[in-house]
């Protein structure tokens, strides 16, 4: 039976969240009382016009600036996972994720991929570049809800240790090959954590590459699993089943070059086609007006990302 229970998802890279005397990467990156003001407010009447009930945030380098500003519009649930680092005692490097969420967060714990996923291969698994986190939401009349929060390596090119023997090809690989390790640990332990406790999940954040992608695409790859299958599906093709004729826009704009790099990935338990199904996508919304047609008023401190939504419904 279709109901009117409804419950939404946001992410959002908040771009160089940081509140001033603090600096992001160098010293000269720090905002001025009145830009970080505006900052805030723009932030705050972007995610305001998204009104989800969840929301995964990246790019945070401020976590109680964050906390604070987010209960002002109605999230009193807050959690982090990773604490970014801090040099010179204000210059912050290594922004986290973040979640906020209008209903309880009953369990919060870092991303770990499963020590048997190296066993038999002979190589050592890396770290994640950004701590992805784990939440369960209790929320009231469906249940718990488990939502992933992830930030996944940029294809910015890593550097070497030595100028003189830069190599952009290389550079670009090892990029790549963090991206695709993140993207693995990540839907293993997802994999995992379903299987010991099928619940409703989502994976939300800047994923940096498209989907379609050999390296991202292991996120939403079907594998053979023993137990009861994870199957992750891009909202947006979710959406597309009732809405054939909508239009996809970027997510983030490369000089011309629109992408989309932000996603929201949702279980079987919102497959229209899946015998656990247990809601519809009703919903799906990109804020880009401040990237296609930027008021300077208005988006002076905007996000170099489009905040995205979507929305389910319950069929209990």
């Amino acid at each position: 039976m279709l109901t009117n229970k409804t419950l939404s998802f946001a992410t959002a890279n908040l771009f160089n969240f940081v509140e001033p005397p603090g600096a992001f990467y160098d010293f000269e990156n720090i905002y001025e009382r009145e830009a970080w003001q505006e900052k805030c407010r723009w932030t705050q009447q972007q995610l305001s016009q998204l009104d989800a009930d969840v929301v995964g945030l990246q790019e945070v380098f401020s976590i109680e600036a964050t906390r604070e500003l987010m209960a002002q519009i109605g999230y009193p649930h807050f959690a982090t996972v990773d604490s970014p680092a801090i040099e010179q005692e204000y210059i912050y490097s290594k922004p986290v994720v973040a979640i906020a969420s209008r209903y309880p967060i009953s369990h919060i714990s870092p991303v770990t991929p499963p020590k048997e996923m190296s066993q038999g291969y002979q190589t050592q698994l890396p770290s994640f570049s950004r701590q992805p986190i784990q939440a369960i939401i209790d929320v009231p009349d469906i249940g718990e809800v488990a939502v992933y929060v992830c930030h996944l390596k940029s294809q910015r090119a890593t550097e070497s240790l030595e100028a003189e023997l830069e190599q952009p090809l290389i550079g670009r690989w090892l990029s790549a090959q963090q991206r695709g390790w993140e993207a693995l640990m990540l839907r293993l332990f997802i994999q995992q954590q379903y299987q010991t406790h099928p619940i409703p999940t989502v994976l939300m954040g800047d994923f940096n590459q498209a989907i379609s992608s050999d390296i991202t695409g292991l996120l939403t790859q079907e594998v053979e699993q023993q137990g009861k299958p994870l199957m992750l599906k891009d909202s947006w093709q979710l959406f597309q089943i009732t809405h054939p004729d909508a239009e996809r826009q970027p997510t983030h704009y490369h000089f011309a070059t629109g992408n989309i790099l932000d996603y929201i990935l949702l279980s079987q338990e919102f497959h229209p086609d899946s015998q656990y199904s247990l809601a519809d996508v009703t919903d799906y919304r990109a804020l880009d007006k401040h990237l296609i047609n930027p008021s300077f008023e208005q988006d002076k401190q905007a996000s170099d990302h489009a905040f995205v939504a979507v929305t389910v419904r319950f069929v209990l």
